[in-house]
């Protein structure tokens, strides 16, 4: 079993983007969800190859996603799994200030 740095963004990056394609693979059923999540799934593939610079710059990013997604979507578990990563990496950014101030 191997254990998941929380520290380590890009690690956490990649672990939402394997959840959101998990669920693309699952929600056959839901035509409407299904269009969602690869787009989705797409826009965040996008983001992880851009090798932003800072934990912040991902963070500010993926809000942006977050507050761009369709409103009959916004109760979806995997946005709940897109703001849980956000204030994961809220949390990086902020304790990378507290160690170094």
């Amino acid at each position: 079993m191997s254990l998941i740095d929380w520290s380590d963004h890009e690690e956490m990056l990649g672990l939402l983007l394997e959840y959101v394609a998990d669920e693309v693979n699952t929600s056959q059923g839901d035509r409407a969800r299904v269009v969602f999540l690869q787009t989705l799934l797409e826009t965040l593939q996008s983001l992880a190859e851009a090798e932003l610079e800072s934990v912040d710059a991902i963070a500010e990013k993926l809000r942006e996603v977050r507050q761009s997604q369709p409103a009959e979507f916004a109760a979806d578990p995997v946005l709940d799994h897109l703001d849980a990563c956000v204030e994961e990496l809220k949390r990086i950014v902020t304790q990378r200030a507290a160690s170094a101030g």
